[in-house]
């Protein structure tokens, strides 16, 4: 029997009229999403992002100042937990903001979590305020309790970078190259100071000085670091010498008159402290202050051959050392060579204008090439640096050089040639009794930082 055919797929006839009749067929998609509407629906979706996000925005600002609130009530309490979880969660909302940081660093302090207070002292913005501030705090963490000098020194480097006439980072660093015995790092930081015009009256003892200061507690102060870091050559090799040097074991560095002295030295027992030193030496036989210790003991006795063995044995960096140039001009000077003696000597001197014992033993060169009338005014000079030497180290306190005794300074520095240091002492003098330029208050420099 035939089927019946299905109305649902018959094919519609078109009315007689023309005219559809029935369910509107859908409209394609690309005739309803027309370019202008997209354009509006765009504007109108960020617009709404734009709301959602200023109102997150504006309620993060919001909390952040509650926080910020709660924070300092925290620290007036004395609730150093809470600051520091109210603070954790503020840094959270402002990363890049600094009183966050500080007030976490203040309440870690509060918790007795030293190292990471010194850390998130640390993370300060540069350029902000608290900055200079906080990064002063994290130094005196580090060069103290925390025991961590070197890291104290890159603070204070980094202070200078910001705030290049810090005069509290340019002593701290001066103390920390005086006590480790960086005699080359001392001298130029303290030039540093006085070419910015934030120095102290201690900062030209270190700039006539570094050939030969030796602070009254470095043994104590290396020891202290040496808690931290027992292996460290720098601190190992500095509070030895020191040692040496504040117990009045130390040779004479200018010499007899000629250069000789106790020829009969090395006969005698050789004491303990020579031995720890020369111990020191074999583990570290580039030490440029182990090896000019013992080049002064040498040349105090006349040993030319062990005075050339320990030159051999120096590091490229003791062309930049100026005892090692007044060593070298001692064996021209002993082998009757004086010009060549006149040359290391005055090498020794563009390095250091203030070296005296260099200053005393050119004058017996100049005086062995007939040179009198020069070696007669090296003589006068060596003999002034001397006195100067032994006026400084009667001192109680570095930082507090007499008026008398700058001045001293101040003609040594003219007749060594460095007029800048001679017109900044007479320009000190002048108003002596006010307070130093630079930042912050002084500090000793004769105690742990």
């Amino acid at each position: 029997m035939p089927r019946a055919p299905n109305p649902r797929r018959a094919s519609p006839r078109p009315p007689a009229d023309g005219r559809r009749h029935g369910p509107r067929a859908p409209v394609a998609a690309g005739r309803r999403w027309t370019p202008a509407r997209l354009a509006i629906v765009g504007i109108l979706t960020l617009a709404a992002a734009g709301l959602i996000v200023r109102g997150i925005v504006t309620w993060n600002e919001a909390r952040a100042k509650r926080l910020g609130i709660a924070c300092r009530e925290a620290h007036q309490a004395g609730d150093y937990a809470a600051e520091e979880r109210l603070a954790t969660a503020w840094n959270g909302l402002e990363p890049a903001a600094a009183e966050p940081l500080f007030f976490l660093a203040q309440a870690q302090l509060g918790l007795g979590k030293q190292r990471a207070a010194a850390d998130t002292l640390g993370r300060l913005p540069d350029g902000d305020r608290l900055t200079l501030t906080a990064l002063g705090d994290r130094a005196d963490l580090l060069f103290g309790d925390l025991q961590d000098p070197r890291e104290a020194a890159r603070t204070c480097e980094r202070i200078l970078a910001l705030d290049p006439a810090n005069g509290e980072a340019h002593r701290r660093l001066c103390f920390f190259y005086a006590a480790t015995l960086q005699r080359e790092k001392l001298a130029a930081q303290a030039r540093q100071a006085v070419e910015l015009g934030c120095e102290t009256p201690e900062t030209y003892v270190y700039v006539v000085g570094s050939d030969w200061l030796t602070l009254s507690n470095t043994s104590a102060v290396n020891g202290h670091w040496l808690k931290a870091a027992p292996d460290d050559e720098l601190f190992l090799v500095a509070a030895a010498r020191g040692f040496v040097s504040n117990s009045g074991l130390e040779e004479d560095v200018a010499g007899s008159e000629d250069g000789v002295g106790d020829r009969d030295g090395d006969q005698r027992q050789v004491p303990e402290h020579d031995r720890r030193l020369k111990e020191l030496l074999n583990r570290f036989p580039g030490n440029l202050e182990l090896l000019a210790y013992f080049l002064q003991k040498a040349t105090t006795r006349g040993d030319i051959d062990d005075v050339t063995a320990l030159l051999g044995q120096a590091p490229t960096d003791a062309e930049a050392d100026n005892r090692f140039w007044r060593f070298k001009g001692w064996v021209h000077a002993q082998s009757d060579q004086p010009a060549e003696a006149e040359a290391a000597y005055r090498r020794a001197l563009e390095i250091d204008a203030y070296d005296f014992a260099t200053q005393h033993q050119l004058a017996g060169a100049l005086r062995k090439g007939g040179k009198l009338e020069s070696a007669a005014d090296f003589a006068r000079l060596a003999a002034q640096g001397q006195g100067l030497r032994k006026s400084i180290l009667q001192q109680p306190d570095v930082r507090a050089i007499p008026p008398p005794l700058l001045r001293e300074m101040g003609s040594y520095a003219a007749g060594c040639g460095d007029r800048d240091v001679a017109a900044r002492i007479a320009a000190r003098l002048e108003q002596i009794g006010t307070p130093p330029s630079g930042s912050g208050p002084a500090r000793s420099q004769l105690q742990i930082p």
